[in-house]
Protein backbone atom coordinates (compact mmCIF):
# COMPACT_ATOMS: atom_id res chain seq x y z
CA UNK A 1 0.00 0.00 0.00
CA UNK A 2 2.48 2.57 -1.23
CA UNK A 3 3.21 4.46 -4.45
CA UNK A 4 1.84 7.63 -2.92
CA UNK A 5 0.24 9.81 -5.60
CA UNK A 6 0.57 13.54 -5.87
CA UNK A 7 -2.26 15.05 -3.87
CA UNK A 8 -3.29 18.45 -2.66
CA UNK A 9 -2.18 19.56 0.77
CA UNK A 10 -4.92 22.09 1.05
CA UNK A 11 -7.73 23.44 -1.10
CA UNK A 12 -9.40 26.87 -1.30
CA UNK A 13 -12.05 28.56 -3.39
CA UNK A 14 -10.45 31.99 -3.50
CA UNK A 15 -8.54 34.76 -1.84
CA UNK A 16 -9.08 35.63 1.80
CA UNK A 17 -12.45 37.17 2.60
CA UNK A 18 -12.06 38.92 5.94
CA UNK A 19 -15.82 39.13 6.34
CA UNK A 20 -16.10 35.35 6.36
CA UNK A 21 -13.34 34.52 8.84
CA UNK A 22 -15.65 34.12 11.83
CA UNK A 23 -18.24 32.11 9.90
CA UNK A 24 -15.56 29.82 8.54
CA UNK A 25 -14.13 29.19 12.01
CA UNK A 26 -17.55 28.28 13.31
CA UNK A 27 -18.11 25.92 10.39
CA UNK A 28 -14.75 24.26 10.93
CA UNK A 29 -15.55 23.48 14.56
CA UNK A 30 -18.88 21.75 13.80
CA UNK A 31 -19.05 17.97 13.74
CA UNK A 32 -19.00 16.47 10.25
CA UNK A 33 -20.90 13.58 8.70
CA UNK A 34 -18.97 10.34 8.88
CA UNK A 35 -19.78 9.60 5.24
CA UNK A 36 -19.99 12.13 2.41
CA UNK A 37 -19.35 12.54 -1.30
CA UNK A 38 -16.65 14.96 -2.37
CA UNK A 39 -17.38 17.88 -4.66
CA UNK A 40 -15.02 20.69 -5.68
CA UNK A 41 -16.98 23.12 -3.53
CA UNK A 42 -16.69 20.98 -0.38
CA UNK A 43 -13.15 19.72 -0.86
CA UNK A 44 -11.36 22.31 1.26
CA UNK A 45 -13.67 22.25 4.24
CA UNK A 46 -14.87 18.66 4.21
CA UNK A 47 -11.67 16.89 3.24
CA UNK A 48 -8.52 18.92 3.74
CA UNK A 49 -9.48 20.93 6.83
CA UNK A 50 -11.13 17.89 8.37
CA UNK A 51 -7.93 15.91 7.87
CA UNK A 52 -6.20 18.24 10.31
CA UNK A 53 -8.66 16.98 12.92
CA UNK A 54 -9.05 13.27 12.12
CA UNK A 55 -7.75 11.11 9.28
CA UNK A 56 -9.89 11.18 6.15
CA UNK A 57 -10.09 8.05 4.02
CA UNK A 58 -10.85 8.91 0.40
CA UNK A 59 -12.09 6.39 -2.14
CA UNK A 60 -11.82 7.54 -5.74
CA UNK A 61 -14.00 5.21 -7.71
CA UNK A 62 -16.82 4.79 -10.18
CA UNK A 63 -20.20 3.10 -10.34
CA UNK A 64 -18.75 1.29 -13.35
CA UNK A 65 -16.32 -0.52 -11.05
CA UNK A 66 -17.67 -3.39 -8.95
CA UNK A 67 -14.60 -3.23 -6.72
CA UNK A 68 -15.27 0.47 -6.10
CA UNK A 69 -18.85 -0.16 -5.10
CA UNK A 70 -17.91 -3.06 -2.82
CA UNK A 71 -15.28 -1.02 -1.01
CA UNK A 72 -17.58 1.96 -0.76
CA UNK A 73 -20.14 -0.13 1.11
CA UNK A 74 -17.43 -1.66 3.28
CA UNK A 75 -15.98 1.72 4.27
CA UNK A 76 -19.43 3.12 5.01
CA UNK A 77 -20.09 0.17 7.30
CA UNK A 78 -16.71 0.44 9.03
CA UNK A 79 -16.88 4.16 9.76
CA UNK A 80 -20.29 3.75 11.42
CA UNK A 81 -19.06 1.12 13.85
CA UNK A 82 -17.03 3.21 16.28
CA UNK A 83 -18.80 5.14 19.04
CA UNK A 84 -16.69 8.25 18.56
CA UNK A 85 -15.58 9.72 15.26
CA UNK A 86 -12.02 8.47 14.79
CA UNK A 87 -11.90 8.91 11.03
CA UNK A 88 -14.06 10.05 8.14
CA UNK A 89 -14.94 8.40 4.85
CA UNK A 90 -15.19 10.45 1.70
CA UNK A 91 -16.08 9.19 -1.77
CA UNK A 92 -15.17 10.85 -5.06
CA UNK A 93 -16.85 9.72 -8.26
CA UNK A 94 -14.18 10.09 -10.92
CA UNK A 95 -16.85 10.25 -13.65
CA UNK A 96 -18.81 13.17 -12.20
CA UNK A 97 -15.86 14.97 -10.55
CA UNK A 98 -12.80 14.22 -12.71
CA UNK A 99 -11.06 17.34 -11.42
CA UNK A 100 -10.80 15.76 -7.96
CA UNK A 101 -9.19 12.66 -9.42
CA UNK A 102 -6.83 14.82 -11.46
CA UNK A 103 -5.82 16.82 -8.38
CA UNK A 104 -4.80 13.58 -6.69
CA UNK A 105 -2.99 12.29 -9.75
CA UNK A 106 -5.06 9.11 -9.76
CA UNK A 107 -4.02 6.61 -12.42
CA UNK A 108 -6.44 3.75 -11.72
CA UNK A 109 -9.73 3.05 -10.01
CA UNK A 110 -10.46 2.27 -7.36
CA UNK A 111 -7.76 4.21 -5.51
CA UNK A 112 -7.88 4.77 -1.76
CA UNK A 113 -5.91 7.56 -0.06
CA UNK A 114 -5.53 8.32 3.64
CA UNK A 115 -5.19 12.05 4.27
CA UNK A 116 -3.86 13.48 7.54
CA UNK A 117 -2.89 17.07 8.27
CA UNK A 118 -3.77 17.92 4.69
CA UNK A 119 -1.27 15.48 3.25
CA UNK A 120 -1.51 11.95 1.86
CA UNK A 121 0.06 9.48 4.28
CA UNK A 122 -0.59 6.20 2.43
CA UNK A 123 -2.65 4.81 -0.42
CA UNK A 124 -3.40 1.73 -2.48
CA UNK A 125 -4.98 0.82 -5.79
CA UNK A 126 -7.44 -1.96 -6.54
CA UNK A 127 -10.08 -3.77 -4.55
CA UNK A 128 -9.53 -5.18 -1.07
CA UNK A 129 -11.79 -7.36 1.12
CA UNK A 130 -13.54 -5.80 4.10
CA UNK A 131 -11.27 -7.43 6.70
CA UNK A 132 -8.18 -6.01 5.01
CA UNK A 133 -9.80 -2.58 4.85
CA UNK A 134 -10.56 -2.76 8.57
CA UNK A 135 -6.92 -3.56 9.37
CA UNK A 136 -5.71 -0.79 7.07
CA UNK A 137 -7.99 1.81 8.62
CA UNK A 138 -6.98 0.71 12.12
CA UNK A 139 -3.32 1.20 11.17
CA UNK A 140 -4.07 4.69 9.83
CA UNK A 141 -5.95 5.67 13.00
CA UNK A 142 -3.16 4.31 15.18
CA UNK A 143 -0.47 6.10 13.17
CA UNK A 144 -2.23 9.46 13.60
CA UNK A 145 -3.23 9.02 17.25
CA UNK A 146 -2.35 12.13 19.23
CA UNK A 147 -0.98 13.92 16.17
CA UNK A 148 -4.14 15.65 14.94
CA UNK A 149 -6.33 18.34 16.49
CA UNK A 150 -9.37 16.17 17.07
CA UNK A 151 -12.91 17.20 16.19
CA UNK A 152 -13.52 18.92 19.50
CA UNK A 153 -10.41 21.06 19.34
CA UNK A 154 -11.04 24.78 18.89
CA UNK A 155 -8.14 26.98 17.97
CA UNK A 156 -8.09 30.38 19.67
CA UNK A 157 -7.71 33.33 17.36
CA UNK A 158 -4.31 34.98 17.16
CA UNK A 159 -4.60 38.53 18.57
CA UNK A 160 -1.78 39.66 16.30
CA UNK A 161 -3.68 38.54 13.22
CA UNK A 162 -6.85 40.08 14.61
CA UNK A 163 -5.09 43.43 15.05
CA UNK A 164 -3.71 43.29 11.51
CA UNK A 165 -7.12 42.37 10.14
CA UNK A 166 -8.63 45.40 11.90
CA UNK A 167 -6.07 47.64 10.19
CA UNK A 168 -6.82 46.01 6.87
CA UNK A 169 -10.55 46.60 7.35
CA UNK A 170 -9.76 50.24 8.10
CA UNK A 171 -7.75 50.40 4.84
CA UNK A 172 -4.50 50.89 6.75
CA UNK A 173 -2.70 48.59 4.35
CA UNK A 174 0.81 49.66 5.32
CA UNK A 175 0.06 49.07 8.99
CA UNK A 176 -1.45 45.66 8.33
CA UNK A 177 1.49 44.60 6.15
CA UNK A 178 3.92 45.76 8.84
CA UNK A 179 2.06 43.63 11.38
CA UNK A 180 2.18 40.59 9.12
CA UNK A 181 5.89 41.18 8.49
CA UNK A 182 6.50 41.25 12.24
CA UNK A 183 4.67 37.95 12.67
CA UNK A 184 6.59 36.35 9.81
CA UNK A 185 9.88 37.64 11.18
CA UNK A 186 9.17 35.76 14.40
CA UNK A 187 7.42 32.82 12.74
CA UNK A 188 8.56 32.37 9.12
CA UNK A 189 6.33 29.31 8.74
CA UNK A 190 3.10 31.04 9.76
CA UNK A 191 0.94 30.23 6.72
CA UNK A 192 -2.01 32.34 7.89
CA UNK A 193 0.15 35.44 8.21
CA UNK A 194 1.81 34.82 4.85
CA UNK A 195 -1.51 34.40 3.06
CA UNK A 196 -3.02 37.42 4.80
CA UNK A 197 0.02 39.51 3.89
CA UNK A 198 -0.37 38.60 0.21
CA UNK A 199 -4.02 39.60 0.45
CA UNK A 200 -3.06 42.93 2.03
CA UNK A 201 -0.50 43.57 -0.71
CA UNK A 202 -3.14 42.89 -3.35
CA UNK A 203 -5.63 45.22 -1.65
CA UNK A 204 -3.04 47.96 -1.34
CA UNK A 205 -2.13 47.75 -5.02
CA UNK A 206 -5.81 47.84 -5.96
CA UNK A 207 -6.33 50.98 -3.86
CA UNK A 208 -3.27 52.83 -5.11
CA UNK A 209 -2.90 54.77 -8.30
CA UNK A 210 0.51 54.22 -9.78
CA UNK A 211 2.70 51.96 -11.81
CA UNK A 212 1.73 48.32 -11.44
CA UNK A 213 3.32 46.26 -14.24
CA UNK A 214 1.13 43.30 -13.37
CA UNK A 215 -2.14 45.14 -12.88
CA UNK A 216 -3.92 42.81 -15.29
CA UNK A 217 -3.11 39.77 -13.12
CA UNK A 218 -4.24 41.58 -9.99
CA UNK A 219 -7.50 42.60 -11.63
CA UNK A 220 -8.17 39.05 -12.77
CA UNK A 221 -7.61 37.80 -9.22
CA UNK A 222 -10.07 40.36 -7.90
CA UNK A 223 -12.56 39.20 -10.53
CA UNK A 224 -12.14 35.62 -9.35
CA UNK A 225 -10.40 34.35 -12.50
CA UNK A 226 -7.21 33.06 -10.94
CA UNK A 227 -6.29 30.75 -13.82
CA UNK A 228 -6.21 33.67 -16.24
CA UNK A 229 -4.25 35.72 -13.70
CA UNK A 230 -1.69 32.96 -13.30
CA UNK A 231 -1.43 32.47 -17.07
CA UNK A 232 -0.80 36.18 -17.60
CA UNK A 233 2.25 36.04 -15.34
CA UNK A 234 3.43 32.66 -16.64
CA UNK A 235 3.44 34.11 -20.18
CA UNK A 236 5.78 36.86 -18.96
CA UNK A 237 8.03 34.30 -17.29
CA UNK A 238 8.12 32.19 -20.46
CA UNK A 239 9.01 35.25 -22.55
CA UNK A 240 12.17 35.60 -20.42
CA UNK A 241 12.10 39.37 -20.69
CA UNK A 242 13.47 41.89 -18.22
CA UNK A 243 10.33 41.51 -16.09
CA UNK A 244 10.43 37.69 -15.90
CA UNK A 245 11.95 37.56 -12.41
CA UNK A 246 9.45 40.09 -11.07
CA UNK A 247 6.60 38.18 -12.69
CA UNK A 248 7.75 34.99 -10.98
CA UNK A 249 7.90 36.78 -7.63
CA UNK A 250 4.39 38.17 -8.11
CA UNK A 251 3.07 34.76 -9.19
CA UNK A 252 4.49 33.08 -6.08
CA UNK A 253 2.90 35.80 -3.97
CA UNK A 254 -0.49 35.25 -5.60
CA UNK A 255 -0.22 31.51 -4.99
CA UNK A 256 -0.21 32.19 -1.25
CA UNK A 257 -3.70 33.67 -1.53
CA UNK A 258 -5.00 30.16 -2.15
CA UNK A 259 -4.57 26.75 -0.65
CA UNK A 260 -1.59 24.84 -2.01
CA UNK A 261 -3.81 21.96 -3.09
CA UNK A 262 -6.09 24.09 -5.25
CA UNK A 263 -6.08 22.34 -8.66
CA UNK A 264 -5.63 25.67 -10.42
CA UNK A 265 -2.60 26.46 -8.25
CA UNK A 266 -1.16 23.00 -8.87
CA UNK A 267 -1.66 23.41 -12.63
CA UNK A 268 -0.11 26.88 -12.58
CA UNK A 269 2.93 25.65 -10.64
CA UNK A 270 3.45 22.99 -13.30
CA UNK A 271 3.17 25.59 -16.06
CA UNK A 272 5.57 27.89 -14.21
CA UNK A 273 8.14 25.11 -13.91
CA UNK A 274 7.88 24.48 -17.66
CA UNK A 275 8.21 28.19 -18.39
CA UNK A 276 11.37 28.46 -16.34
CA UNK A 277 13.21 25.79 -18.32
Amino acid sequence: MSNQPSAPSRFAAGAIDLGQVKAKAETESSLPDRVATISPSTFEQDVVIRSTQVPVIILLGSARSEASENMRMAFESLVAQSESIEWLFRYADVDSTPEVAQAFGVQAIPTVIALANGRPMTNFEGGQPADQLQQWVAAVVQATAGKLQGLQAEEASDPRLDAAADKLAAEDYDGAIADYDAILSAEPGNADARSARANAMLMRRAAQEGDNPFAEADQLILQGDKTAAFDTLIDKIAAKGSDAAAAKERLLELFTLFEAGDPEVIAARTKMASALF
